[in-house]
């Protein structure tokens, strides 16, 4: 089988992590790979910001939970977000599994081709990251409360422009334990 086929097939989120750091070399070939996505008129207007620091993972997680406090429950809220303001209740809940390296993809807010480009330059890292028998999990929180105020905050701690916001995220390490298989597919192809 193809080896791009078969990482894509083979491919599971990671929902627990060892905690053991990817080496530097390695990350930036993660990155590298995600650089190399196709993009709106070739522009690459994203910016790809990876976080190792124990202290920087412990804020990103903070400001998660905080903003995640911020947000009313009202009866059009989904209860998976009442879910996870209910685990924010928890000054000690974790939103990044443990992972070692938790990567941020921000783009133009103005970009037409913001969402689409950030999500398969995120997509590749992911594969390149599991062709190198390294876990990923997709993560939605930061960017879907990418427009609260601590967020914005924290945006701006992290370096990203005033002109960029976070439309991907995701944790990589070194998975806990094997993911399962995938389920197998839905019938959702039509050829005309």
């Amino acid at each position: 089988m193809n080896e791009v086929i078969r990482a894509i097939e083979t491919r599971r989120s990671v929902r627990k992590f060892t905690g053991a750091m990817i080496p530097r070399s390695e990350l930036e070939t993660i990155l590298h790979a995600g650089s190399y996505a196709p993009n709106g008129m070739g522009s690459q207007e994203w910016r790809f910001t990876a976080v190792q620091d124990d202290m920087t993972l412990q804020r990103i997680n903070e400001s998660i939970r905080l903003a995640l406090l911020t947000i009313p429950v009202i009866a059009e809220t989904h209860p998976y977000v009442v879910s996870l303001i209910e685990k924010a209740e928890n000054e000690q809940a974790n939103f990044n599994y443990g992972a070692s390296t938790y990567v941020i993809v921000s783009h133009q807010k103005d970009n037409g081709n913001a969402m689409p480009d950030s999500a398969l330059a995120l997509g590749y890292m992911m594969l390149a990251a599991h062709s190198m028998g390294i876990g990923s999990c997709w993560l939605n929180l930061l960017p879907g409360m990418a427009g609260l105020p601590i967020i914005r905050n924290l945006m701006t701690e992290l370096g990203l422009p005033e002109n960029h916001t976070v439309y991907a995220s995701a944790v990589f390490g070194y998975a806990a334990k094997e993911p399962e298989a995938a389920e197998p597919r839905k019938d959702v192809v039509r050829i005309l």
